[in-house]
C-alpha cells in the first residue's frame, strides 16, 4: 500500500504537469491562429498610444488606442539590456516596467537575440511556467490525497489565462516562486533564495514569500535570540531586488519602484467596495464573468482562513497568504475596476489553494468549481483580444 502510495504520489506531479500542457497548448495554438489570424505579435497588444508605427520594427502588428501591458514586456524581450524608456518604437509608460525584467530576459535568451523570434518566444516561456506551477504545485502538495487536481488548480488559475493569452509576466513569476518555496520546505535556502531573487525580479508582488520568511526569522530572533533559518534565503532576493532598483536608480534617474506604489495602491477596501459597485451597474457578459471569479477567489480565500490552525500547513505559508491577503484588499481601483481576470492576486490564489489542500480536505468540490471557472473564463479570450 505505501508503495502503491509513493508511485501516485511521483506521478502526480507528472500528470498535472501534461494536462496543464496541452491545454494551454491548444489554447495558446487557437489564439494565436485565430484571435489573432496568425500573426502572433499581435497578443502582446500594442497599442498606437505607446508606439510609433514608422520605428517599429515591421513584423509587429499595431492596435488602435491603449494597447496592454504586454507591448512593454516585448519591448523589454527585443534587447533587455536597452533600459531606457524608449526603444525600437515603443515607449515605457513608467520606469516601474524595467524592474519587471526576468521574463523578457527569459524570452530574449530563448530567441538568441533574434528580434523577429521575440513574439514567439514570450509565448513559450509563458507555457513553461505554467507547466512548472502545475509540477510544482503538485510537488507542494504531495501530501494530499490528490496532488494531481491541486498542480492543475494552480496552473490552471483563471488569471494565467489572460497572462498567457497577452505576453504577461505573472506565470514565470509564479513558477520561480512555487520552484523557492519547494527548495525552501527542502532545506536548500541558498538555492531557494535565488529562485525567490528571479521571482522578485519577474514581478515585485513575489518578494511578499521572503519578506514573511524574514519576519518570522525576526520574531525567532527576538524571542529565542537565536534563529536556525539561514537569512541567506531573504537576504539573497532583497539584496537583490534592492541592487536592481539601484542600478534602474543610476541608468534612469528614477526610483521604479516608486510609480508601481502610487498606481497600484489605495486605501484598504475602499477600491475593493467601489470595484463591486463598479461592476454590478451593468450585468454584462463580462462583468458576470468577474463576479464569478470574485466568488472563486473568495471561496478559497474563505477555506484558507478555516484552516490556518492545521499543523500541516508551513507557517510561512501561513503569514505569506495573511500578507497578500491585506496588499490584495489595499490594491486601488486600477486593479478592482478593470476586467483583468484577477491575475494581480495570483498568489492570494496559490497561497488559498496550498493552504486549503495541504490540511487534508475531505471534500474536493471547490476545485471543480476552480476548474469550471477557467473554462468559462477563458471563453471570451478565444474569440477576442
Amino acid at each position: 500500500m505505501h508503495t502503491a502510495t509513493t508511485t501516485s504520489s511521483e506521478r502526480a506531479p507528472r500528470i498535472a504537469a501534461l494536462i496543464v500542457f496541452v491545454g494551454y497548448l491548444i489554447y495558446l495554438g487557437e489564439r494565436s491562429i485565430v484571435v489573432a489570424k496568425g500573426n502572433i505579435s499581435s497578443l502582446a497588444l500594442i497599442g498606437t498610444t505607446f508606439s510609433n508605427r514608422r520605428q517599429l520594427p515591421s513584423y509587429l502588428y499595431q492596435h488602435h488606442g491603449n494597447g496592454y501591458d504586454g507591448q512593454f514586456f516585448l519591448r523589454l524581450a527585443l534587447d533587455p539590456f536597452v533600459l531606457r524608456l524608449h526603444a525600437f518604437g515603443i515607449t515605457l509608460n513608467g520606469a516601474f516596467r524595467d524592474q519587471r525584467i526576468v521574463y523578457p530576459f527569459l524570452a530574449w535568451l530563448i530567441s538568441l537575440g533574434q528580434h523577429h523570434w521575440v513574439p514567439v518566444t514570450l509565448v513559450i516561456v509563458n507555457l513553461i511556467a505554467v507547466t512548472v506551477i502545475a509540477y510544482m504545485g503538485a510537488k507542494l502538495a504531495h501530501s494530499t490525497a490528490h496532488p494531481a487536481m491541486v498542480g492543475v488548480l494552480l496552473g490552471g488559475y483563471f488569471g494565467y489565462t489572460m497572462s498567457t493569452g497577452r505576453d504577461l509576466a505573472e506565470p514565470t513569476a509564479a513558477a520561480f516562486l512555487l520552484v523557492a518555496m519547494y527548495l525552501f520546505e527542502h532545506d536548500h535556502l541558498v538555492f531557494a533564495g535565488i529562485a525567490f531573487a528571479f521571482a522578485g525580479l519577474a514581478l515585485e508582488t513575489e518578494l511578499i514569500v521572503p519578506i514573511a520568511l524574514g519576519l518570522i526569522w525576526l520574531l525567532v530572533l527576538v524571542r529565542k535570540r537565536r534563529s536556525t533559518m539561514n537569512p541567506a534565503v531573504f537576504l539573497i532576493p532583497g539584496l537583490a531586488a534592492l541592487g536592481f532598483q539601484g542600478l534602474l536608480h543610476v541608468v534612469l534617474g528614477k526610483v521604479a519602484i516608486s510609480g508601481d506604489l502610487r498606481g497600484n495602491l489605495g486605501i484598504p477596501v475602499y477600491s475593493v467596495v467601489v470595484g463591486i459597485v463598479h461592476h454590478a451597474r451593468t450585468l454584462s457578459a463580462t462583468n458576470l464573468i468577474w463576479f464569478g471569479q470574485l466568488v472563486i477567489i473568495a471561496l478559497f480565500v474563505v477555506l484558507a482562513a478555516m484552516n490556518l490552525k492545521s499543523t500541516e500547513v508551513p507557517l510561512y505559508l501561513k503569514v505569506a497568504w495573511g500578507l497578500m491577503l491585506i496588499l490584495t484588499l489595499s490594491l486601488s481601483g486600477e486593479v478592482w475596476n478593470h476586467s483583468s481576470y484577477f491575475r494581480a492576486t495570483d498568489i492570494l490564489w496559490l497561497t488559498s489553494v496550498l493552504i486549503w489542500s495541504r490540511s487534508r480536505p475531505t471534500h474536493w468540490w471547490p476545485a471543480y468549481l476552480g476548474y469550471i471557472a477557467t473554462i468559462v473564463s477563458v471563453v471570451p479570450l478565444l474569440l477576442f483580444f
